[in-house]
């Protein structure tokens, strides 16, 4: 095929590459290959261990999400009474983030379910970080919690993607300034429902 035929096959290309991205891309743990050459076995060694890559790959989101867990509940656990419980669980969160940025991705950028059970006390951890957003308001303390998640995670994977840009402010500064804006918001939400209140 020359650039003279007619058929504009660069667009078709383009354009069926787009369409391929209308789906999330999947994220995927190091071959099975690889993880067996860094330990410096046969790959056929890692089927005595795992039936399967499948169970490879969630033996690691499973310990990588225990470490988060334990992570954000240990920087909970030994926070002072007089700091604010959502700023400490945010920044463990966004530290954990920056540290294990591979990890970070397989857990929460790609398209792969996360079943409840990926770490025995991560519903305790989800239970407690609503229980904190409850605080702060109580009308919709579920849905505070999910979007402080979803704030966090920006932070995180934009940081890790962007690494070049110049954010104007530490991760922590912007998670202080998240939370103070979920808190301002609340307290709106309690104060408008307590004068409507019959």
């Amino acid at each position: 095929m020359t650039k003279a035929d007619s058929r504009d096959l660069r667009s078709e290309l383009v354009a069926a590459a787009i369409a391929m991205l209308a789906e999330p891309q999947a994220v995927a743990v190091p071959s099975l290959r690889s993880i067996a050459r860094a330990c410096g076995v046969a790959p056929s060694a890692v089927y005595w261990h795992f039936p399967s890559e499948a169970d490879l790959r969630s033996a690691v989101l499973d310990t990588e999400y225990a470490s988060l867990v334990e992570a954000v509940e240990s920087a909970l656990d030994s926070a002072d009474e007089a700091d604010d419980q959502l700023v400490v669980a945010g920044d463990a969160y966004i530290a954990w983030g920056a540290a294990h940025p591979g990890a970070y991705q397989l857990l929460f950028e790609s398209g792969d379910a996360l079943p409840e059970t990926r770490a025995a006390h991560g519903p305790r951890l989800q239970a407690r970080i609503v229980e904190l957003a409850r605080l702060v308001d109580p009308a919709a303390p579920f849905a505070s919690a999910l979007l402080l998640w979803s704030a966090w995670h920006g932070v995180v994977s934009l940081r890790l993607h962007k690494s070049e840009w110049d954010w104007g402010m530490t991760a922590q500064e912007a998670n202080r300034r998240l939370v103070r804006a979920l808190v301002a918001n609340g307290t709106k939400v309690v104060d408008t429902d307590s004068r409507t209140a019959p």
